[in-house]
């Protein structure tokens, strides 16, 4: 039996893709996010006594490569190293040459450029084959996978590391992306591939996972981020995803019960209090408004400073990054009072926009009204009309 965490697109110290300024209490949970995320994996993997970890590329971010954050790895790797736990790792895109001179602890093993093979016994005795290269420009994953050597088919375990892109029928890019049929010729036990930013299960047989990153920095990686689990032998092993991040990105919608704003606040904040057992997350609300009554941008953007200044010293903090409406009745009016001769009638268009075209001031900056859409006119001048008389209201 073998137990082994398959992680990878660690990129820590990642900048995060915010729509608006935060607290300096939030950006300092934001600036650790990635380092709490790595340290909750090993803490778990020297709870569960895992033989290795494999670290399957992107280990840092190609933005931000700082001297603490390769301080802050070699701690963690000594504590493996202090647990008896073994690391491979193969370099990504976002990988630089520059941590490969770093003296790591010797239970370290960093993949080079050609593909290489590493033995690991078990401390029940089970022979494990590591096989991987690490990534460098303008490589062909095409000729790399014809050297990772074919499993004999015995009682070893045989698992292939890799950092690319997946596709489902034979490449016609072999220069970046590989198959399902490449993969299953080597006859391996697990595919432990890295590069994309989502959990995704290829195959069960043979095993072939995206771990997905350890932690999300921007809105498009919504939900729980981790590491996989893996346990077994050369017959059957079980993957289960255990999650680590430090921080959630999220989605949401919210049907408003009232149009006024003390009311759409407390909508707001009860949503917040709800979330906040959950731990600390960064929101992208959609509010939709079934009312007739509609409610004008001003108030959207005074509720989101609201919602946001009360975030600022919450230990699980709700930041509403985005607040956005969908008006269900905010539909227009106007075209219909207009018959199709009357929408279609030349005339009366030239004469209604012409006050506009033969004004100096304005004509410069109008297009030519003859590729205008009549009836998109008509609706958008009657929602600047409500918006008029609502702000006015």
């Amino acid at each position: 039996m073998i137990k082994f965490i398959h992680c990878a697109d660690l990129h820590l110290d990642a900048p995060f893709k915010l729509n608006h300024y935060v607290s300096d209490a939030i950006m300092g949970d934001i600036r650790k996010s990635s380092f709490e995320s790595f340290r909750r994996l090993v803490t778990d993997a020297i709870n569960l006594k895992v033989d290795f970890i494999l670290i399957a590329g992107d280990m840092f971010d190609s933005r931000n490569q700082s001297l603490w954050t390769m301080v802050f790895l070699k701690e963690q790797f000594e504590r493996l190293q202090d647990a008896h736990i073994f690391v491979y790792i193969i370099r990504g895109e976002a990988d630089n040459m520059k941590y490969s001179r770093i003296k790591w602890p010797a239970n370290v093993v960093v993949f080079g450029e050609q593909v290489e093979t590493y033995e690991f016994i078990t401390k029940e005795g089970n022979v494990v084959y590591i096989h991987g290269f690490s990534y460098k420009e303008h490589t062909s994953y095409e000729n790399k996978l014809e050297q990772y050597p074919t499993n004999q088919v015995d009682s070893s375990i045989h698992i292939g590391m890799l950092h690319g892109t997946f596709v489902k029928h034979q490449t016609e890019n072999p220069l970046t992306e590989f198959s399902q049929e490449e993969l299953n010729e080597k006859l391996y036990h697990y595919w432990a591939l890295g590069h994309i930013h989502e959990r995704r299960l290829i195959s069960e047989l043979p095993h072939i996972h995206y771990p997905g990153n350890i932690q999300g920095s921007n809105i498009g990686e919504l939900g729980k981020k981790g590491y996989l689990l893996v346990e077994g032998d050369h017959v059957s092993m079980d993957v289960v995803f255990v999650p680590t991040q430090y921080i959630r990105f999220e989605k949401a919608e919210l049907t408003l019960t009232d149009t006024g704003k003390n009311a759409i606040y407390q909508d707001l904040t009860d949503f917040k209090n709800e979330q906040r057992k959950y731990g600390k997350c960064i929101y992208q609300v959609r509010l939709v408004n079934d009312s007739e009554q509609l409610i004008n941008q001003s108030m959207l953007e005074e509720l989101l400073t609201l919602v946001q200044q009360y975030e600022t010293h919450e230990q699980n903090f709700i930041w509403i990054d985005q607040l956005t409406l969908s008006q269900q009745h905010d539909v227009t009016t106007l075209n219909q009072e207009f018959d199709s001769d009357s929408l279609n009638d030349e005339r009366l268009y030239s004469e209604a926009l012409s006050p506009l075209y033969h004004d100096q001031t304005f004509s410069r900056f109008l297009d030519n009204f003859e590729t205008f859409d009549k009836k998109e006119l008509l609706d958008i001048g009657e929602r600047r009309i409500k918006g008029r008389m609502r702000d006015d209201g």
